[in-house]
């Protein structure tokens, strides 16, 4: 009887040894995810910023210029513009703050959704994530709104940077103590209303649909042995079109208010313009926003679910 007792006891000990190492195991995993998250979150949005700023350099002229002034341009109008008066460089004005703002933002947008996902989500045995549309939808919004909130002083110095351009012997740290100091809280937050009602709008949309396509083209039988890169370009591309469409007049709102130094109400000043020139003023700008939006998901999703996620991850037995 005291061998049973003595073997009972010495097999409840091992099993609850195993489940404590499993704990732990469980908890490094996440840890160790949630850090690789961020760090592929961070270096695929700084190599999308510094490859892809002209593009966010030409929707900020083509939409400061018909709101300052009233001008329409195209993009090869203010492409030959910016780069008659700057040079090839002035392309890439704004990539300073533009870095920090996207490693920031991506970053913490990438880390969030891991949690959000799983939360929204169902975790299956095998460690993957099956979410619905919906949940998608809660992920990218709620992902989205911390990470605008977070960026938005970086946000007001590298539009007004890509328009006005650098000023002289002005770092980028140097002009958000500026902005503080001349125009305060309310100046390092301008626009951040119209920013979270384009980008979380946008961030949810977008990755609803990118889920939803994704899973859709990896059912699709014609697709099978096809490169992962061409699925990435399909279905962000697809995604960003509705999204950029159904978020392009709260972006122009959001370049409006961070443009205006007046402290003139900037729906107003929008209305007045559209009045002036039609609503099609609403979607200055929608090209290059939809190109740059496009190739930066092709960039950072395939950075990130491929070379992170999925090489990296996989090699530590770490995949989702």
């Amino acid at each position: 009887m005291a061998d049973g007792e003595t073997s009972t006891s010495a097999l409840g000990s091992e099993t609850g040894a195993a489940k404590v190492r499993r704990d732990l195991a469980a908890n490094l995993r996440g840890t160790v995810h949630s850090v690789a998250s961020f760090a592929s979150g961070c270096v695929s949005g700084v190599m999308s910023a510094v490859i892809l700023q002209p593009t966010d350099v030409l929707k900020t002229k083509m939409q400061g210029d018909v709101l300052q002034t009233g001008q329409v341009r195209s993009v090869l109008a203010v492409t030959q513009s910016t780069i008659r008066e700057g040079g090839v460089k002035s392309m890439w004005a704004g990539t300073k703050p533009a870095v920090v703002r996207v490693g920031l933002g991506i970053g913490v947008y990438m880390s969030v959704i891991e949690v959000l996902r799983k939360k929204f989500g169902e975790v299956r045995e095998d460690g993957s994530v099956a979410i619905s549309p919906m949940g998608a939808l809660a992920t990218g919004a709620g992902a989205r709104t911390l990470a605008t909130i977070l960026e938005a002083p970086i946000t007001v110095v590298k539009t007004r940077v890509e328009y006005f351009g650098a000023q002289p012997r002005k770092n980028f740290m140097q002009c958000v103590v500026k902005l503080a100091k001349n125009e305060g809280i309310g100046g390092m937050y301008r626009g951040v209303l119209p920013t979270i009602a384009s980008s979380v709008p946008f961030s949810a949309i977008y990755y609803s649909l990118y889920t939803s396509f994704q899973s859709r083209l990896k059912e699709n039988r014609r697709l099978e042995g096809k490169p992962p890169m061409l699925k990435n370009l399909m279905a962000s591309s697809c995604a960003a079109l509705v999204a950029t469409v159904a978020t392009q007049p709260a972006d122009i709102l959001r370049t409006q208010a961070q443009l205006n130094f007046t402290n003139a109400n900037a729906l107003r000043m929008l209305y007045s313009r559209c009045k002036e020139l039609g609503f099609g003023t609403l979607f200055i700008g929608s090209a290059p926003r939809f190109a740059k939006r496009t190739l930066q998901a092709v960039l950072v999703w395939t950075v990130y679910e491929e070379l992170f996620s999925g090489r990296l991850l996989g090699k530590l037995n770490l995949s989702r």
